[in-house]
């Protein structure tokens, strides 16, 4: 007995560990969550940490990608009112050259979109998706990954860079 509780409290730390979402039933009173317009910080994390390979065809196929927005004042990450694009830059690009580089990918969600990646997890309510690069993949060893949050009346916000490694090419 002791042995299989164990193995499920173990199970479920790799879960949230990984950004999994939960797989338990949600509650009545947890969906849909409250959507919001204000958040402190955005959060964007790779799981698993490099490029995936979805197919039976050598080569990575993209990226599967994590992002929670948090409130100050809340424990749990929220869900969000606006839009928002994943972008995809070639190498390493510091925040500061963000404004003037160009990224070769761009993922748009609205916030209807957003809706349907929305889900559960030990970090509350976030958005898991998949972002398929198509025949282009990126070259070189490192890509800079970074969300623009565009809320209902216009203001944007921008994560941190993400530094994605690539591998050899």
């Amino acid at each position: 007995m002791r042995y299989r509780l164990a193995t499920v409290i173990l199970a479920g730390l790799r879960a949230a560990a990984a950004g999994c979402h939960n797989t338990g039933r949600v509650k009545v009173h947890d969906w849909p969550p409250r959507l919001v317009d204000r958040f402190d910080a955005v959060v964007l994390r790779l799981t698993p940490p490099a490029p995936v390979n979805w197919d039976d065809k050598p080569g990575a196929d993209g990226l599967q990608v994590q992002i929670n927005f948090f409130q100050i004042d809340k424990p749990l990450s929220v869900t969000v009112k606006g839009s928002l694009e994943l972008e995809l830059y070639q190498g390493r690009v510091q925040a500061a050259q963000l404004a003037s580089a160009k990224p070769i990918r761009t993922w748009p969600f609205s916030g209807v979109e957003l809706a349907g990646f929305a889900g559960k997890s030990a970090f509350g309510w976030g958005y898991a998706m998949r972002l398929a690069w198509g025949a282009r993949p990126p070259a070189g060893s490192t890509a800079t990954l970074i969300v623009r949050y565009r809320s209902l009346d216009g203001n944007v916000k921008t994560s941190s860079p993400l530094y994605v490694p690539l591998g050899p090419q």
